[in-house]
């Protein structure tokens, strides 16, 4: 390899690596604006919400700086920020955003899941409940971003040249979130599909204090 050849070669390493640094940045200052909504959303919605039946508890929790939980009654949000850099595949439709065209440097996005979990599973420790995940937020290093996910983040934000992640936006996707919970209720399941169990399972699982449950147990998501 030539001096020419290993310069033009730092020269990618730099720019690559400068882009995907700045994308972390700005992913993680996204999701401390989501940790301040949703700090805010327990605060406001508690006062109002116990007046009325004290018995219904709504609770932000800040796990760690890339992990938080929104707790309200039956229903958790459980919100992560995955700390590497990602790029879509090249069929993806990214890819042929013009603005990736010109630089292929924007093809580049940081992740942030937001997930659906009972709140029993937690309370209970039923490690063998599932979760779903409602929506993959992926924003770039000048803020245009994308979702992916269940039901209207399936076509509500795939506009990338136009989008840009800003406070209102990031607490729309939240109350579509808590809305998603709220119309996906626990459906009893079919009782084929339980009308027999293991006793090692058995015993696992009311060692839990219960048995295995996730909402979609007997409902049909739509995606």
């Amino acid at each position: 390899m030539t001096s020419e050849n290993i310069d033009q070669l730092m020269a990618a390493v730099a720019t690559k690596s400068s882009t995907k640094q700045a994308i972390y940045r700005n992913t993680l200052q996204h999701f401390e604006s989501l940790k301040g909504i949703l700090a805010n959303l327990a605060e406001s919605w508690s006062s109002v919400i116990k007046a009325q039946d004290p018995s219904v508890e709504i609770v932000f929790k800040d796990k760690n700086r890339f992990e938080c939980d929104f707790k309200f009654s039956g229903d958790t949000l459980c919100l992560c920020m995955h700390t590497n850099v990602f790029a879509f595949p090249p069929q993806h439709f990214v890819q042929q955003s013009p603005r990736v065209i010109v630089d292929p440097m924007l093809g580049y996005f940081g992740q942030i899941q937001i997930y659906n979990f009972l709140s029993d599973s937690f309370k209970y420790n039923r490690l063998g409940d599932e979760g779903l995940l409602l929506a993959r937020i992926f924003v770039d290093r000048d803020s245009h971003f994308l979702v992916e996910g269940k039901q209207q983040f399936s076509f509500l934000y795939n506009d990338v040249e136009k989008q840009i992640l800003n406070q209102e936006v990031l607490l729309k996707i939240i109350l579509q979130s808590v809305q998603y919970c709220l119309d996906m209720d626990l459906m009893v399941p079919p009782y084929e599909q339980v009308n027999a169990v293991a006793l090692g399972q058995f015993l696992l699982e009311n060692g839990s204090s219960g048995h295995k449950t996730t909402k979609r147990l007997g409902f049909m998501s739509e995606s």
